[in-house]
């Protein structure tokens, strides 16, 4: 004869009532870490595409020049020049090839003159030039005060004027003697008988 089974059998046991529950198991730290670097990357992005904005709005086409405000200079005022130069001395006038002076004189006659009916001057001739000039009577002419001129005679006073060759810096003097009483003002002398005519008036 068989015995009844204790009371609860076929059923799932439950634990008694004062069993203590076991503490949950404790959490893995992975998705910490995996958080951390979630967002550092998250922060990187953002602060690249912040400064990425800025650099566009630099670069941007229509962005307005810079205005530098120019400033005028006034020149300076020259300084005022020295009397000296406002009035300077005038230029030496250059001396001519040749110079010649023109005086009345006295006629001295000689064996060949009949009468003493000429007008004599006396004239000094200065060679100013590097080359050598020829002086003769004959290359003389005489203006009066009308304005004819006079050929020199060929047979002058007895202080007439040799014919003679100057050199730089050398002089002649001498009377040249025209025909008739003259009121003669003006001395022309012709360089070497055919050259460049020199003048002075009869003092």
């Amino acid at each position: 004869m068989t015995q009844p089974p204790p009371p609860g059998y076929g059923y799932p046991q439950q634990p008694p009532q004062w069993a203590s529950v076991p503490p949950p198991g404790k959490q893995s730290n992975g998705w910490k870490i995996a958080t951390f670097v979630l967002g550092g990357l998250f922060f990187v992005s953002c602060t690249a595409n912040v400064v990425n904005s800025s650099d566009n709005r630099d670069e941007k086409p229509d962005a307005k020049p810079k205005v530098t405000q120019s400033v005028d200079v006034k020149p300076r005022a020259a300084a005022p020049t020295s009397k000296l130069a406002e009035n300077p001395r005038p230029k030496a006038t250059e001396q001519p090839p040749v110079t010649i002076t023109a005086a009345k004189a006295p006629f001295k006659k000689t064996v060949l003159h009949k009468n003493d009916d000429y007008t004599s001057i006396k004239v000094t001739v200065t060679n100013n030039t590097d080359e050598r000039i020829s002086v003769n009577p004959l290359y003389f002419e005489v203006k009066d005060a009308d304005g004819v001129k006079h050929s020199t005679e060929i047979f002058g006073g007895e202080t007439d004027l040799h014919a003679v060759d100057l050199y730089k810096g050398e002089k002649a003097s001498g009377t040249i003697t025209i025909k008739g009483k003259v009121d003669a003002v003006k001395v022309y002398y012709r360089k070497d008988g055919f050259g460049t005519s020199y003048s002075a008036p009869v003092k």
